[in-house]
């Protein structure tokens, strides 16, 4: 089968009568030229430069899209590594302020606080227990108090050489009770003790023990210290709504807890000093 079509086999067979021609009368009149040279010229264009011309530029336009491809890539690339360099940043910075308010938290002279990261929430149990990397070797013990950098959150149920279990006050068990006082103003506290985390209102159950009508909403609510289990004046959290009794003395408080359970990291120990 030939490899060319009947119109390139006519235009080769020109270009092998006109060329030498062309050759040998090129310079010997403007009309013969115009005759045998510029016709020759436009087949050569047309069989042999027009073609390569636009396969140059048709490589040159793949080159270009090409490369505008690889630097969209590498952009792309650059910007991913942007985001996440950029929650990587704004996640250190959250947990550096946590320590900060963590570090700066009051208690009493009695605790030295031992500071412990999160190793292991369940999510099966996620508000019930956590286990924190400090233990027995860092002198924390069983039923010390566990405070966020916002206030109380639990208590120490198993310790390890380097780890411990916490169980939170947002367990169901109602294995954490609390005593604790609500702050009527200055000088005056009611007291009461936290029976359990109600899930629907997401709120601690506090029993008073008196009816009193004074417990407004927003009043502060801490440990009290009764009980000799959590020390006294821990940050518990805020009142939200109050409920009377029904047949029975005293009444039912609903206090928001001091911070959202699920946002924290770090975690202190208060470890009582010992003498």
């Amino acid at each position: 089968m030939s490899k060319f079509t009947r119109v390139q086999k006519i235009m080769l067979v020109m270009i092998a009568v006109l060329l030498p021609f062309a050759l040998l009368t090129n310079g010997k009149g403007s009309k013969l030229k115009s005759l045998v040279y510029d016709p020759f010229v436009m087949l050569k264009y047309s069989i042999v430069d027009y073609p390569v011309e636009t396969m140059k530029n048709w490589i040159q336009d793949f080159n270009d899209l090409w490369a505008a491809k690889e630097e969209n890539d590498e952009l792309r690339r650059q910007l991913a590594n942007m985001e996440q360099t950029s929650a990587l940043i704004e996640n250190l910075t959250r947990e550096n302020e946590e320590l900060k308010q963590l570090i700066g938290s009051e208690v009493s002279g009695r605790y030295q606080k031992v500071y412990a990261h999160i190793v292991n929430r369940n999510p099966e149990v996620y508000n019930n227990i956590i286990t924190i990397n400090a233990g027995s070797n860092q002198n924390v013990q069983l039923d010390n108090a566990v405070i966020s950098s916002q206030g109380l959150i639990g208590k120490v149920i198993e310790v390890n050489d380097s780890t411990s279990r916490v169980r939170l006050l947002t367990s169901q068990d109602q294995l954490s009770k609390v005593a604790v006082q609500i702050h009527i103003n200055d000088q005056e506290v009611l007291h009461g003790y936290l029976e359990q985390f109600d899930i629907e209102k997401q709120a601690y159950k506090v029993r008073l023990f008196t009816n009193t009508d004074r417990v407004k909403p927003d009043l502060n609510v801490t440990s009290s210290g009764a009980g000799g289990v959590f020390p006294s004046g821990l940050y518990v959290g805020k009142v939200q709504q109050v409920e009377d009794l029904l047949n029975e003395n005293g009444r039912i408080v609903y206090v928001t807890p001091a911070m959202d359970f699920s946002s924290f990291e770090y975690v202190a120990v208060l470890c009582e000093v010992q003498s």
